[in-house]
């Protein structure tokens, strides 16, 4: 099991800032972000939570401020660049290949991480089907670890939707990150299914050592799955501690229930 109270400090915003002509999304965002924390990340509809995703992970240019993943300055690469550097993310939306199975979605982003180039496919190197079996070998390991080994031959799009969401977190970790962060991960779940997707997240990161970052508007899985949480309202952090601490805040309580 990893030790969640690690000093070490994977990610870090500083002043992170984002603006969408002239209306301020995201103003001087700052986390530091620790190996094997479960950090979660919550705000009423339009406090900049999705944003500060985009703009970790590269799918939005910060217009002021800075991402650092552990000595390296990430904000303004691309989202290549930033899953090369040991970040993954999901979205609230599936983006999954909808025409391909299980096992070869996840194959596909094990690539990322399996590279071969176009001479080794097409003299079918020693090295290209290493790289292969080395793809599946992973794919298969993630499939159990999410509980869709029996679904591996099914089209993505046959999936129930909350195996899809699975499906999508194993993609996500098929690129060996060290930070996962999930959008929304129980959205359309019911209570049951969001239980699972509890146990999983606990799972990822004891069994693998990945730091999970939650953004979700399901306040009992946020509060009995995270060991710290960062309320955002209106884009500005309003406050971040302990589940006990968020839920006694006034200024969390304003911001949900528009009063004190």
């Amino acid at each position: 099991m990893v030790d969640a109270s690690s000093d070490e400090i994977l990610l870090r915003t500083r002043g992170l800032t984002k603006s969408f002509r002239g209306l301020i999304a995201l103003r001087d965002h700052q986390i530091d972000l620790r190996k094997g924390e479960i950090v979660g990340v919550i705000g009423p509809n339009g406090s900049g939570k999705s944003t500060l995703f985009n703009c970790i992970t590269g799918f939005s240019k910060p217009t002021a401020g800075e991402v650092f993943f552990r000595h390296d300055r990430i904000s303004g690469l691309r989202p290549s660049a930033v899953v090369a550097k040991g970040l993954a993310r999901t979205f609230q939306g599936s983006r999954l290949f909808v025409s391909l199975t299980v096992r070869e979605n996840v194959r596909a982003a094990a690539h990322l991480r399996h590279q071969t180039n176009i001479f080794e496919a097409v003299l079918l190197t020693r090295r290209y089907f290493g790289t292969q079996e080395a793809a599946t070998r992973q794919a298969e390991e993630l499939l159990s670890l999410v509980g869709l080994s029996h679904q591996a031959d099914r089209l993505a799009c046959e999936l129930p939707y909350g195996d899809q969401r699975r499906l999508e977190i194993a993609r996500a970790l098929a690129t060996a990150p060290d930070i996962l962060l999930l959008d929304e991960p129980a959205a359309g779940l019911d209570s049951a299914e969001t239980k699972q997707l509890a146990d999983l997240i606990r799972r990822i990161r004891d069994s693998r050592g990945v730091t999970v970052v939650v953004v979700e508007h399901d306040m009992d899985l946020i509060m009995n799955l995270c060991e710290r949480i960062q309320v955002l309202a209106a884009g500005e952090v309003i406050c971040v501690g302990t589940p006990q601490e968020v839920r006694a805040h006034p200024r969390v309580r304003e911001a949900y229930l528009g009063h004190e």
